[in-house]
C-alpha cells in the first residue's frame, strides 16, 4: 500500500500496539521528543563489520529489508556527511567530539541552521522546529502523494553528536529508504548503521508529519517484534505553540502520569496521580534533573504539597485524600515507574503538540493539544482541552483538563497508578 489512511485504522486496534522496542529507527522521537538513530545502532560508535555487511547483502536477495548497497553509495555518503560535519563544526565544535554524550541546545539549534546552508533538508533534536529546507522535503512527498518518482537526501543531527542520512526513493509506486548513521572518530567521518529497505507504508499529514513504517523481519524469523516506525515534522510547528508545548507540556506528555489524558477541574481533583506526577512538575517548575535517590524513602510532606499547590488547584486536604500519604510519617509514597505499574497502549508513548492558544478574558488561556502517536501514524491521536494561566515569572498553573469525547476516549487504557491505590 502506497498512501496510509490515518483515520482508518481500528480504534480498539491501537491498544495491541507491541511496547517492545527491540530497534529505533532515525527520526522517530521518543518520548521526549527528539530525533534518534537509526535502526539497528548499538551505540553509534563502532564501524560496521564487513563480513557482516556482505552476508546482509546476500540475505537481503527477495526481501523487502536488509537490502543490498552499492559500495558507490557507501562512498556518497561518507562524503555527504563530512561535508555535513565540516558544517556543523563551524559553530559546534563540540560535534567533532568522539563521546560527546548530548549536545547544548543552543548550539544544536546553530549547528542545524549551518548544516542546512548546503541546501538539503535537515531536522534537529527540536522535534516541533519542522526541517531546514523543508520545502524540498514537501514538494518530494506531495509528489509521491501524486504517483511522481523522484528521490530526496535529508540529514538529521543527533543529540550526541551524531549525524544521519536518509535518502528515501520512489519509484511511482514504492518508497524506499537507506539510512546511515556516521561519526566523528578522530580525523575522520566514520560510518555505522547501514539500512536499505523497503517503505511499507507512509503517509504526510496536512500539519506536516511525515509517518512511516519499514519493512524488518517478522515472525518465525525473529521471535520478538522489531519495531519500524518512525515520524518527521517537515513544517514547523507554529512559533507560540511551540514555545508553550516546550515550556509546559513537552516534559509531562501521556507517560507515567495522567494529567492530560484524564478529566478533572477545581471541582473534580481525585482522579489525578499526584505521586506519579510529582517527579514531572518538579522539572517543569524548573527545580533541575528529578534526582530519584532523594526520594527513595518517599517525598517529605512540605515539599510535595507545596509544589502540587502551585501548580495545580488542588488543597493540602484534598492531596492527603487522594495521593498515596502516610500521616505517621508525613511523607508521600514515591516509587520509579516500572514494569509493574506501566501503562501499557498507544497514548503512553505520543507526545503532545499545542495546535491552537487562546486567551480569555479571566488571564488564563485555553489551549488545544493533539497527541501525536508515531505508533499509528496519526497527528491527533487523541484532543484534549488544557487551561492553563502563566505568570510574568514564567511559572504556569494548569486549572482544568478536558479530553475530546468520541471512540478515542472510550478506547483508552484503564490507568495504572504509580502508587497502587
Amino acid at each position: 500500500m502506497r498512501i496510509r489512511n490515518r483515520k482508518g485504522k481500528s480504534i480498539i486496534a491501537c491498544y495491541m500496539v507491541f511496547m517492545i522496542m527491540t530497534v529505533f529507527l532515525a527520526g522517530c522521537a521518543g518520548k521526549d521528543g527528539r530525533v534518534t538513530e537509526p535502526e539497528g545502532v548499538p551505540d553509534g560508535r563502532q564501524e560496521q563489520d564487513e563480513a557482516g555487511e556482505k552476508g546482509g547483502a546476500e540475505n537481503g536477495k527477495g526481501r523487502d529489508y536488509d537490502l543490498p548497497v552499492e559500495e558507490a553509495d557507501k562512498k556518497a555518503a561518507r562524503e555527504d556527511c563530512t561535508r555535513m560535519f565540516e558544517l556543523a563544526a563551524e559553530v559546534c565544535p563540540e560535534i567533532r567530539q568522539a563521546d560527546a554524550s548530548e549536545l547544548p541546545g543552543e548550539a544544536a539549534e546553530e549547528a542545524v541552521k549551518a548544516m542546512g546552508t548546503s541546501g538539503a533538508p535537515v531536522s534537529g533534536t527540536d522535534v516541533y522546529s519542522g526541517m531546514e529546507n523543508s520545502k524540498d522535503m514537501e514538494r518530494f512527498l506531495e509528489g509521491c502523494e501524486n504517483g511522481e518518482s523522484g528521490e530526496i537526501t535529508e540529514y538529521e543531527l543527533y543529540s550526541d553528536g551524531r549525524i544521519g542520512r536518509k535518502k528515501f526513493s520512489f519509484d511511482g509506486e514504492t518508497m524506499y529508504l537507506l539510512a546511515i548513521s556516521s561519526y566523528w572518530n578522530g580525523d575522520n567521518v566514520v560510518l555505522g548503521d547501514i539500512s536499505y529497505s523497503k517503505v511499507r507504508d507512509w503517509s504526510y499529514t496536512e500539519k506536516g508529519w511525515f509517518f512511516y513504517e519499514l519493512c524488518v523481519p517478522e515472525y518465525p524469523e525473529v521471535t520478538e517484534p522489531v519495531y519500524s516506525s518512525a515520524m518527521i515534522r517537515v513544517k514547523p510547528l507554529e512559533k507560540e505553540c511551540a514555545q508553550i508545548t516546550e515550556q509546559y507540556l513537552k516534559t509531562i506528555a501521556y507517560n507515567g502520569n495522567n494529567l492530560f489524558w484524564t478529566d478533572w477541574d477545581e471541582e473534580h481533583m481525585e482522579g489525578i496521580d499526584y505521586n506519579g506526577l510529582f517527579e514531572y512538575l518538579y522539572e517543569v517548575r524548573g527545580y533541575g534533573t528529578f534526582d530519584q535517590a532523594r526520594y527513595t524513602n518517599g517525598i517529605p510532606g512540605q515539599e510535595f504539597e507545596e509544589l502540587m499547590t502551585s501548580c495545580l488547584p488542588v488543597t493540602r486536604e484534598e492531596l492527603r485524600e487522594y495521593a498515596a500519604y502516610d500521616s505517621d510519617s508525613g511523607m508521600y509514597e514515591w516509587i520509579d515507574l516500572g514494569v509493574g505499574n506501566r501503562t501499557l497502549g498507544a497514548i503512553v508513548s505520543c507526545i503532545p503538540e499545542v495546535t491552537a492558544a487562546e486567551k480569555n478574558d479571566d488571564g488564563t488561556m485555553t489551549l488545544t493539544v493533539d497527541a501525536v502517536c508515531e505508533s499509528m501514524a496519526d497527528d491527533s491521536f487523541l484532543t484534549h482541552c488544557l487551561v492553563i494561566r502563566t505568570d510574568e515569572a514564567g511559572n504556569v498553573r494548569y486549572l482544568s483538563n478536558k479530553v475530546e469525547e468520541g471512540a478515542r476516549k472510550e478506547a483508552l487504557p484503564e490507568y495504572i497508578y504509580r502508587i497502587r491505590r
